[in-house]
């Protein structure tokens, strides 16, 4: 099972935008019954500043492996909202990704 959750539509990207901030992945773990809580929180967090959201079942569907796409900052906001709502979530690497348009 794999989902992807994106914030702003294909016509929207085609605008011209201010620089964003730099952007990191986050991966975390979860339960399965506590991905639609998460998923709300980090709307609610992030807003249009998601980049991405991917959803991958793992442990034999009792966990679900998230991989968040957000600037660091809010990454930091994140974590700290996670932990307070969702006390069994297991946070992983946080990698900065790479700049847009650098080969």
């Amino acid at each position: 099972m794999h989902a992807f959750f994106h914030t702003r539509s294909a016509q929207s990207q085609h605008r011209a935008r201010p620089p964003r901030p730099r952007a990191c992945l986050m991966q975390l773990t979860v339960d399965t019954n506590a991905v639609t809580a998460l998923r709300a929180l980090v709307m609610r967090t992030c807003g249009d500043a998601m980049e991405f959201m991917r959803v991958e079942a793992c442990d034999h569907g009792a966990r679900a492996r998230v991989w968040l796409c957000v600037s660091r900052a809010l990454a930091v906001q994140v974590m700290e909202a996670v932990m307070r709502a969702l006390p069994g979530a297991e946070f992983g690497r946080l990698t900065p990704l790479a700049a847009r348009g650098a080969a």
